[in-house]
């Protein structure tokens, strides 16, 4: 692994102070993903592991604008921003390990604003693949933080991990305390999931993957689980060995979410949980120069909504008008 400079850490600082400075102070959930390095999308997890030794420095900027409606004031939900900073590891070729360090801002109409730390995220991610002339095998260096083309290999991942109650979770706004609007969910979660990617023709590959929640209940509250099922297109637009900006990838995905109703006291509850199908399109852009680093750009917007009593669930995924998400990659 690479010597990591006083360069190295300004410049993740300075990558940190763009991303949250002067941005609007920051449904409740803000997701990660594994999508890093290039060719990778951006809300899909990606299956490729680090080589061992290897170790990245991510951050993940996604917010969220609600849709308001009268009938709610002042009470409708404005806008939330969720920052990820992440920092990925490679225990062995095909056994990764990541840390997501999550900061939360929820703001309501006239109501006011709860900021902070959310639930700290650890995961790990299990790489294989499939070569028609080698058959199975776990990843080794070769296989690790490479990329698609030319390769003929489908590679797969195994990924768990599980959320610590690190956040605040009984603020109150106006003497009332709504789960939703907390930074933390104020019990753990966990979390598995399985991920693919290969590449189909040339330039164009695909990513799929599957992933599945589970909360757990804190003072006789439980969020509702949540099942997630991504598929991508990553196509090369552009691409020069020796430019600054080497690599730039086009990418379209479509994200299904679908979230149980929440419960109380052991009773699912009203105005709670739904499917919701997302559109995602995007750029990924290559600084092999800046110590390899990554920038994905996107806007998540829905375009299907299945909400169990839509007419009140004001603030609920499914409900944005849109979700702008800016992801960055550095590796040491």
């Amino acid at each position: 692994m690479r010597k990591i400079s006083l360069w190295n850490v300004g410049l993740v600082a300075a990558l940190w102070v763009f991303l949250v400075w002067d941005t609007p102070l920051w449904a409740h959930h803000g997701g990660v993903s594994l999508a890093l390095g290039p060719g990778s999308p951006i809300e899909a997890n990606y299956p490729l592991t680090l080589p061992q030794g290897g170790f990245v420095v991510s951050s993940r900027f996604e917010h969220v604008e609600w849709r308001e409606w009268g009938r709610f004031e002042p009470e409708n939900k404005d806008s939330f921003t969720f920052f990820n900073l992440g920092f990925s590891y490679g225990l062995t070729p095909w056994l990764m390990g990541s840390l997501f360090i999550p900061y939360n801002v929820k703001r309501q109409d006239t109501l006011g604003t709860l900021e902070g730390i959310g639930d700290v995220k650890l995961t790990f991610s299990l790489g294989f693949n499939y070569n028609p002339r080698k058959g199975l095998s776990l990843n080794s260096m070769e296989d690790t933080a490479t990329t698609l083309e030319g390769t003929g290999t489908t590679y797969f991942a195994f990924i768990a991990g599980a959320t610590f109650p690190t956040g605040k979770w009984k603020e109150k706004l106006r003497g009332e305390i709504d789960p939703g609007m907390q930074p933390g969910f104020g019990s753990p979660s966990f979390n598995v999931g399985f991920a693919a990617a290969r590449q189909v023709w040339g330039p164009f590959s695909m990513t799929a993957d599957v992933a599945y929640d589970v909360f757990t209940e804190r003072e006789d509250f439980k969020f509702g689980n949540e099942f997630r099922f991504n598929v991508a297109g990553v196509y090369e637009l552009w691409g020069k060995p020796e430019a600054f900006v080497n690599k730039i990838d086009g990418i379209l995905e479509l994200n299904l979410l679908n979230i149980a109703r929440d419960e109380e006291f052991g009773e699912r509850q009203d105005a709670t949980g739904g499917t919701i199908l997302y559109i995602t399109p995007g750029l990924r852009f290559s600084f092999p120069s800046l110590q390899n680093m990554n920038l994905g750009v996107g806007v998540k917007l829905p375009i299907g909504k299945w909400l169990n009593e839509r007419r009140d669930q004001q603030g609920a995924e499914g409900l944005e008008k849109f979700r702008v998400i800016s992801t960055i990659s550095i590796y040491f």
